[in-house]
């Protein structure tokens, strides 16, 4: 079985996965595995979903039937649910951060939310 089928067959299995956990299991690097989901992706049989895992982006690995589910799934995400609680609380997006290394001066968040807090919305 070549490296493209089995991660439609993982994909089979658990119906989604993070891109750094599928090289890993494939025992690939990397790069190998970006070019294979690219070419995965152009022939629409995967969506990769970016995603915030302990503060790095990453990819989420779906296939591409998933794609309707997964938009729902990610009204339920914790970075969704975060957003929502910041602008029914009205506190700075600083309280629920998710970003281990974010430097509160360089912070596009919190600057758009000083903003409209001075603008009254």
């Amino acid at each position: 079985m070549d490296t493209r089928d089995e991660v439609l067959r993982i994909l089979e299995e658990r119906g989604s996965i993070l891109q750094k956990d599928l090289w890993k299991e494939l025992n690939i690097d990397s790069s190998k595995c970006s070019r294979i989901l690219r070419k995965l992706e152009k022939e629409g049989l995967i969506r990769r979903v970016e995603i915030v895992v302990d503060g790095v982006k990453t990819f989420k690995i779906v296939p591409a039937g998933a794609e309707e589910e997964e938009e729902k799934e990610d009204e339920f995400s914790l970075q969704a649910i975060m957003e929502r609680m910041e602008n029914v609380s009205g506190l700075p997006p600083c309280f629920g951060c998710l970003e281990k290394d974010c430097e509160v001066t360089a912070c596009l968040k919190l600057e758009v939310w000083f903003l409209r807090k001075s603008l009254g919305k």
